[in-house]
């Protein structure tokens, strides 16, 4: 018997297994982090450095602090194509509410295309979204990023209830 390791998308291009086994163990992880393959035929986890384990040694805010700037500084620097590479981030910010000091956490989903990524590249990302959300049966808020900023002001909207 022929054992299937992917599964099709909305758009056609599969969903690797690897995504779905990282995704299963998503509690561990602080940030998740996937991107369609270099030849356009499935999405993949991106490479170990983007993946980032929650840290339970500190102050699970600064935990997300702390992994929110290492995400934009990889966006930005972490290799000759980092930031012309469509990207789906999920992210798991734990944060105070700033009205009544209550903490609490929330999972966004958050999907990083900037502009210097190729016009096939994008296009690919966008009609792969919906696959990749339905294979690993995600349901959570859903956030487009295009700039680094996009990522960075959104604890300061979860803390300050601006963003649902």
């Amino acid at each position: 018997a022929v054992v299937s390791t992917q599964s099709t998308g909305a758009s056609g291009i599969a969903i690797h297994e690897t995504s779905k086994a990282i995704y299963g163990n998503k509690n561990s992880y602080r940030c998740l982090v996937f991107r369609v393959s270099p030849d356009f035929k499935k999405i993949i986890p991106e490479e170990d450095m983007w993946q980032m384990k929650v840290n339970k040694s500190i102050c699970q805010k600064l935990d997300t602090t702390n992994a929110v700037k290492t995400l934009c500084s990889q966006l930005i620097n972490g290799d000759a194509t980092s930031n012309a590479v469509p990207r789906w981030i999920l992210f798991n910010f734990e944060y105070d509410i700033a009205r009544d000091g209550r903490r609490t956490d929330k999972t966004l989903f958050i999907k990083w295309s900037p502009e210097t990524a190729s016009i096939r590249s994008r296009m690919v990302f966008t009609t792969s979204t919906k696959g990749l959300l339905d294979a690993l049966n995600i349901s959570v808020t859903n956030i487009q990023a295009d700039e680094v900023a996009d990522i960075y002001e959104l604890l300061e909207k979860l803390e300050n209830e601006k963003l649902k």
